[in-house]
């Protein structure tokens, strides 16, 4: 970049040199002057007076002789003198001997000045004649001086000298420039063009024009040459901080960003096809959590030694952050049908390697994975839709349990599109009224509605009707069930209350209100279901809490405390879905629980399957002996129905009585036609 005329150093360095120069020249010129005004208004009358006593003789010996020709010849002597316009011998008789007048110098302005400051006391100088050897006075001689021809010499002599000053000072701040230049300007011109010319990506830097001595310019290239150094290193740091990951030494979310996109530009102009897979442990979580973040990451760490055996030249592994990892093959084969057998055998393959013992900080470890893979083809556009497939197809293997892999397809883009609405819209739902409770009676052999288990369902705005097998597990996984489920339960709580004022049947002794594992273990459950008791005026006794066995695996003794304080308050609690999971028999011993609800999965065609009825037996035996009730789930048909009576179950729910029904639908059932439940009996 060059630097214009003006605003370089050496020219600025210049003009002030010269501009010092000047005023100093101009400043002691002035007082120079003034020093020889003082001088010169001395000398003036030691001067002419010198020039008096030299004419004092002759002048005296033409006064005593009263010789004209003499005297003339002495007032010529003295007007010869330029400073001198006039002279006069007097006699001692006071008679004029001889004298004689010059035409006096022009003046002006500053010689006026001048010759007043110079001539203050007189212009005029006589002496007295005497004549020896008596010393006897014989006349007087006398001289008129030219004031403006003496002001105009000192003015000239004046001039000359600061002339003479200004050059000389002028000369050597010109000697001083050069200098300068030569030793500063030059060499600093030399050092500005060399580091101007080096490039941020240089791998080296040239040697600098100027020969490096033990002077402030020696000392600045070294310094410079140390800041150089200094800031690669720090750039090679921060190209590391940048592009790989600090605990792994992977490739980061960064660097797989380029690197996918060079891979995508790669495979659009080439016949290959490439696949990449979206990596995360299972459980990893578990482990951070009871065995602490240092073997965390010491087996994060492992994982991406274990994970690095699978890569080449072509090949890139990556660690995202947290436990996701990506292994990206840019060309894994030819066709498609070859790519997707290809990723199949390598996703077994690391699938194995995850699953072998690690020993870690004295611990001993087993995990597991779950793959998403990503095929890329010709028509893919970016690598965040790449990522995002490969992610979908993660959550497709995790939702599988694990330790599996998935390919992604389009129905699961579909489904990813819908869940993400349905988790944006559980915030709102509450809010725009689009949440309501259904209720499914449950009845006695006898077909009276004993009580009604209530179900949450939501008509979605835009996606209509939803399935609470969709919405109830995503709003768990982002913790939305807390208000979702307070909303349920002072709904129903107010329902009942409600249904007392109308009349309620004194054979309906129970709403039965399924609570969420995630919303049992919240520390303030037990407060907040009293408040809304009280808050909605319903008598417990009215209320049966369905939970299911997870709900007790997280501190099965806090557990036992919440459901011996609920049972204290006057509620009912049942246990879900028993039959399926673990049905510990030891949560039924410790528990205490009120009802066992038997799952429809053992109902479904219990007729014709000895085995689940053998169970359904030996459930409704051990519940006897409990002295806990059972109500039978999912009774959808007559021969469910006949089997269940023959084993002795006295309670049930199911399609076979009533699908869930509105509230208004439900009241009328239960308030106007609950004889339609016995006529389904009767037949049975």
């Amino acid at each position: 970049m060059a630097i214009r005329i003006k605003d370089r150093a050496s020219v600025k360095h210049a003009q002030t040199i010269i501009t010092a120069s000047l005023i100093l020249s101009l400043v002691f010129g002035i007082l120079q002057a003034f020093l020889d005004l003082e001088s010169e208004k001395r000398q003036i009358q030691e001067r002419f007076g010198s020039i008096l006593l030299l004419s004092h003789d002759p002048a005296a010996q033409a006064a005593y002789q009263l010789n004209s020709p003499l005297a003339k010849q002495v007032i010529k002597g003295l007007l010869s003198h330029p400073d001198i316009i006039q002279a006069e011998i007097m006699d001692d008789f006071d008679s004029q001997l001889a004298s004689d007048t010059d035409q006096p110098s022009e003046e002006n302005e500053l010689t006026k000045i001048l010759a007043a400051y110079l001539f203050s006391e007189q212009q005029n100088l006589d002496i007295p004649l005497t004549f020896s050897p008596k010393n006897i006075n014989v006349g007087s001689l006398s001289i008129t001086l030219d004031t403006q021809a003496v002001a105009k010499s000192f003015i000239g002599r004046a001039t000359n000298v600061f002339l003479l000053s200004l050059i000389k000072n002028l000369i050597l701040s010109l000697i001083l420039l050069a200098f300068f230049y030569m030793v500063l300007t030059h060499p600093l011109t030399k050092l500005t063009v060399w580091i101007s010319s080096i490039k941020y990506d240089n791998k080296a830097i040239d040697n600098p024009p100027i020969k490096i001595k033990k002077d402030e310019f020696g000392l600045l290239i070294k310094q410079f040459m140390a800041l150089w150094k200094e800031r690669e290193s720090a750039e090679a740091q921060l190209r590391e901080y940048a592009y790989f990951d600090l605990l792994t030494g992977l490739s980061n979310r960064r660097h797989l960003s380029d690197i996918l996109h060079n891979a995508i530009i790669k495979i659009q102009h080439q016949p290959t096809i490439g696949a990449l897979f979206y990596m995360d442990l299972d459980r990893f979580k578990h482990i951070n959590d009871s065995l602490g973040h240092a073997v965390g990451d010491a087996l994060l760490v492992t994982i991406g030694k274990r994970l690095s055996e699978f890569k080449n030249d072509e090949t890139s592994v990556a660690r995202l952050g947290g436990d996701e990892f990506v292994i990206l093959i840019p060309d894994i084969a030819k066709t498609e049908e070859e790519a997707h057998d290809e990723a199949t055998r390598l996703a077994n393959r690391i699938l194995t390697s995850i699953a072998e013992p690690h020993t870690l900080i004295g611990h001993l470890l087993y995990t597991s994975a779950s793959i998403g893979i990503s095929i890329i083809r010709q028509d893919t556009n970016t690598g965040q839709d790449i990522l995002r497939h490969a992610d979908i197809a993660l959550y497709k293997a995790k939702a599988e349990g694990g330790n599996t892999y998935h390919f992604y397809e389009n129905q699961l883009h579909i489904q990813a599109e819908q869940r993400l609405s349905i988790e944006q819209g559980l915030h709102s739902a509450i809010e725009n009224d689009e949440f309501y409770l259904a209720y499914q009676p449950q009845c006695n052999k006898d077909g009276d509605i004993i009580g009604a288990e209530c179900l949450a369902r939501w008509n979605h705005s835009v996606l209509g009707e939803i399935s609470p097998g969709d919405f109830i597990p995503i709003s768990e996984e982002t913790r939305q069930i807390y208000q979702l489920g307070e909303w349920v339960l002072k709904t129903a709580f107010l329902q009942i209350t409600q249904w007392l004022h109308q009349g309620l049947p004194h054979n309906f002794t129970r709403l039965a209100i399924n609570i969420s594992p995630i919303q049992f273990q919240d520390p303030n459950f037990v407060e907040r279901v009293q408040e809304l008791l009280v808050e909605c005026k319903c008598p417990p006794q009215l209320i049966e809490l369905e939970i299911t066995e997870s709900c007790l695996f997280k501190d099965e003794n806090l557990a036992k405390r919440k459901v011996e304080m609920l049972r204290d308050m006057g509620m009912t609690l049942s246990l879900d879905d028993f039959g399926t999971g673990y049905s510990s028999l030891r949560h039924l011993r410790e528990l205490k629980l009120d009802v066992i609800k038997i799952d429809q999965s053992l109902i479904r065609d219990l007729h014709l399957n000895e085995i689940d009825k053998d169970i359904t037996d030996s459930i409704l035996s051990l519940a006897k002996k409990l002295k806990m009730k059972v109500v039978a789930e999912g009774v959808e048909n007559q021969e469910e129905m006949t089997a269940l009576l023959e084993l002795g179950c006295e309670y049930y729910q199911g399609f076979y009585f009533s699908k869930p029904l509105k509230a208004n639908d439900f009241e009328k059932l239960v308030f106007e036609d609950h004889k339609t439940v016995h006529n389904v009996l009767n037949q049975t």
